[in-house]
């Protein structure tokens, strides 16, 4: 029969098991309950990673999770920042999107999953830029696009009027890049605008909160799965959207994983 201290060791072995960490939530907040007595407020939330003396990437850029899931990303082109680089990766499974910005000794790794809930569970949806996505849309036949209609045309004159009357509002030469990730069968999304910003601490998110209408009224939750990768899940109604971060430094001509900072 077990002593009263074998069955206590027991129990927190089992707490403490990687399958319970996994589903360990360390922090959740309800964004649509922000007060608006204080009115328009600015709402961050934040994964760290530990000190390092590699340089890492530094990268700042808005983003979008539209009501069909789609997933939109703006980032500026600016010269005289830092340099870094966004390298083409492998996603770790097909649920997976897979964005990697680093530099010569550090990157920095966010993957995206959606899901939608399915008779009160969390039900994983395919990526449309896995592989295999790609070679099902090769044997299907691919129509001209559209003509532009005359608004579109104004739209687009308009726009390159706008730039080329910038001038010093630009203060040199700048661009954007944009680009969208998308998730099969994902439906019902919420309406969600935030600021992203990557640097030598981690990953912020950055959302205006108490805004009117719909925009920005989630539930987020950090859940650490492992020493090594955070995640942000935001969720409203039957859509969620992660994102998991994770970073790793080169080191003796090999990428070693950086661990995410520890809770202060």
């Amino acid at each position: 029969m077990l002593r009263k201290s074998q069955v206590i060791a027991a129990l927190l072995m089992m707490a403490l098991s990687p399958a319970a960490l996994a589903q360990k939530s360390s922090g959740y907040m309800d964004l649509e309950d922000m007060s608006s007595v204080y009115g328009t407020q600015l709402a961050v939330f934040r994964v760290a990673i530990s000190k390092t003396d590699a340089t890492c990437p530094q990268q700042t850029g808005i983003f979008r999770i539209g009501p069909n899931g789609g997933v939109t990303e703006i980032l500026p082109v600016l010269r005289g920042v830092p340099d870094w680089r966004m390298d083409e990766t492998a996603a770790p499974d097909d649920f997976t999107y897979r964005r990697r910005v680093a530099t010569a000794s550090c990157r920095i790794d966010i993957d995206m999953s959606e899901q939608q809930k399915q008779n009160g569970e969390w039900m994983p949806l395919l990526s449309a830029g896995r592989p295999n996505a790609v070679s099902d849309d090769l044997s299907r036949k691919t129509d001209d696009p559209p003509a532009l209609s005359p608004t579109q045309h104004q739209a687009i004159d308009r726009h390159m009027r706008v730039r080329a009357h910038a001038g010093n509002l630009l203060q040199g030469w700048t661009a954007t890049f944009k680009s969208v990730v998308g998730f099969e069968g994902a439906k019902d999304c919420f309406d969600a605008v935030g600021t992203f910003q990557i640097d030598q601490s981690g990953v912020t998110l950055l959302f205006p909160a108490g805004l009117g209408g719909e925009l920005n009224r989630f539930f987020i939750e950090r859940v650490d799965a492992d020493a090594d990768h955070s995640t942000l899940y935001l969720s409203r109604g039957s859509c969620r959207v992660g994102f998991t971060i994770s970073a790793s430094t080169f080191r003796e001509g090999s990428w070693v994983p950086l661990p995410i900072a520890p809770p202060r």
